[in-house]
């Protein structure tokens, strides 16, 4: 009886230390979410501007505008990922907070995760602040008793769950700051430019099967095509749970090899 209660106090201790760790990070994040606001707005209000307002004279289907809005909400965690590694591994180069973390009475892969709470919490929050402005650009375009908000909330919570495990996979892949032009052009744009931001997997698999199936490799794409779903419905788009299980996959991947990388080049006990 008495271990059990020793095992449940170290478990409430492990609790209350990373809720801590979260919420200091959290503390200096809300002195930025203005600015972070104010520059997502500006790319989605540009996006929508012009794939809902223009090219539709080019011959695009009224509804681009939704589908183009459903790959920017895919892609708002994506893109500020960056600055979490920017901001990670400066700290690594600079005064190493992440030492004081390691330090703690906690395990060392706690410490880390605690470091991935943060950024899904971020990434998630910017993404739930964008949507009214999507509705706003979009106006009668987008039909807000169209969308599976059940699907909707699985997949925003499962896409920055993926994306903060990915930030610290691609923070242990960088030895200094720099090297850190390496996460966009070898990792984020990559990801993003062949992840279905304006087009289907469906679609790609009609022009190259090849490339279509060595997308599959991609996490983006089970990003991208969830989000489409929850606003346009299943129809042309990969299975809304294949996608959710694939990111399930990646996402566990990704951590556990960001964390073996950091465990061997900071040199902690696990």
């Amino acid at each position: 009886m008495k271990n059990q209660n020793n095992s449940l106090n170290y478990r409430v201790n492990y609790y209350k230390v990373g809720k801590n760790l979260v919420l200091s990070d959290l503390l200096i994040f809300k002195q930025n979410f203005i600015d972070k606001f104010i520059d997502v707005s500006i790319w989605i209000i540009l996006t929508i501007f012009v794939t809902s307002y223009i090219m539709p004279y080019f011959g695009l289907q009224n509804n681009f505008g939704v589908f183009q809005f459903a790959g920017i909400l895919a892609a708002v965690g994506l893109f500020e990922l960056y600055s979490s590694v920017v901001d990670f591994v400066s700290d690594l180069q600079g005064d190493r907070h992440v030492d004081y973390a390691l330090t703690l009475p906690i395990p060392s892969w706690f410490a880390i995760a605690s470091k991935s709470i943060y950024f899904f919490i971020i990434y998630l929050l910017l993404a739930v602040v964008v949507f009214p402005i999507g509705k706003l650009c979009l106006w009668n375009q987008l039909d807000l008793t169209q969308i599976n908000y059940f699907y909707l909330i699985l997949t925003l919570i499962m896409q920055n769950i993926f994306y903060a495990c990915f930030a610290i996979w691609a923070v242990s892949m960088i030895d200094n700051m720099s090297n850190l032009g390496k996460v966009w052009s070898r990792f984020i744009f990559p990801m993003w430019f062949m992840g279905g931001f304006q087009f289907s997997w469906m679609s790609l698999y009609q022009v190259n099967k090849g490339i279509a199936i060595i997308n599959l490799l991609n996490p983006m794409i089970y990003v991208t095509e969830s989000t489409r779903i929850a606003f346009l419905g299943q129809q042309d788009y990969l299975n809304f749970w294949l996608c959710l299980g694939a990111l399930i996959i990646f996402s566990i991947l990704a951590f556990w090899i960001g964390f073996m990388n950091l465990k061997n080049r900071l040199d902690f006990v696990s």
